[in-house]
């Protein structure tokens, strides 16, 4: 037999076909034991060479591909832990930026109600990132969990970011602490000024009432008859009826008088021939004045003096 056969003209191996040939041509023909043995002997040995390389290189192909996806997996898992990192370092800075504001606000002594509203908006977005960055840190250990690729340092850095989240949980409860105690201070001292208020309205309305009642006077004009009508004046003294003298009756009603302001008011109109003051005024705090033969008015030349010794002024005319 030919070996040559076993090869191709480019010289690429063909044993295992060969081998099959020549099983059959040795059923076809006679060969001699002996040449049979010299045959197979190395055909034997070629045999035992035959391998499926095919499978071999697929199988490489296919863990190549497995560790690329791998590594693309590993890669993206990293920028997915950089870019939760970055987000949670960003409100971390935006919250320390936030809380410094509301401690600098909380300590400017007495707040007006646009500040202490600054700062409850404030504490409501420290809040908010708050929960933001538990929900990042807690999406991080899943991704980390899940990814099941031990990244080096991440684990530490996780913990880390828990660790500077439980110290940011204690100190927006300080913050909130303070804000409370800044708003009870607000509320004492709203009180405090809605008391003073009310206090100095009241001592404002008693000043009111009481220089209304400095300032207030009564006077009445009108013959004695029509005056002793209305209870205003009588007679008293005398003996038989002779020498008794005009008087002003101590219980007067008031609802008989004119009620004036003295500060406001300095004449008193007469219009009548004659006339006289039976209360006690002094003399140099008062002019009748006169317009030809009529008594026409009482002029008050000085208020405070006039009403000194009586603010009831009764006037008695001859018509």
């Amino acid at each position: 037999m030919d070996y040559s056969q076993l090869f191709s003209k480019k010289g690429t191996w063909h044993g295992c076909f060969a081998y099959k040939g020549v099983i059959r041509e040795s059923k076809t023909h006679k060969i001699n034991p002996m040449k049979k043995l010299l045959y197979f002997l190395p055909l034997a040995a070629l045999a035992t060479g035959c391998h499926n390389y095919q499978a071999d290189i697929d199988k490489l192909k296919s863990d190549n591909q497995e560790l690329a996806q791998s590594v693309q997996y590993k890669d993206s898992s990293i920028v997915s832990f950089l870019d939760e990192f970055n987000q949670i370092e960003g409100n971390l800075a935006a919250i320390n930026e936030k809380e410094k504001v509301v401690a600098e606000s909380t300590q400017n002594g007495e707040l007006k109600k646009n500040q202490m509203d600054r700062i409850n908006e404030n504490i409501q977005d420290i809040s908010q990132l708050m929960q933001d960055n538990k929900k990042r840190i807690a999406n991080l250990s899943a991704l980390l969990k899940k990814s099941n690729v031990k990244i080096s340092g991440f684990e530490k850095m996780v913990a880390n970011l828990n660790e500077q989240i439980g110290l940011k949980d204690k100190q927006l409860a300080d913050l909130n602490n303070q804000v409370a105690e800044a708003r009870a201070n607000i509320d004492k001292l709203n009180t405090d000024v809605a008391q003073l208020t009310a206090d100095n309205n009241g001592k404002s309305e008693e000043i009111a009432r009481q220089t209304q009642k400095i300032h207030t006077a009564y006077y009445t004009t009108g013959t004695f008859k029509e005056l002793q009508s209305k209870h205003v004046v009588n007679k008293q003294g005398g003996f038989l009826g002779i020498g008794r003298t005009k008087s002003v009756l101590p219980n007067a009603d008031k609802s008989n008088f004119n009620t004036i302001d003295i500060t406001q008011t300095t004449v008193i109109p007469i219009g009548a021939k004659d006339a006289s003051i039976l209360t006690r005024h002094p003399s140099d705090s008062y002019k009748i004045e006169h317009k030809g033969d009529v008594v026409s008015d009482i002029q008050i030349t000085d208020p405070d003096k006039f009403w000194q010794a009586s603010k009831y002024l009764v006037v008695v005319v001859n018509k």
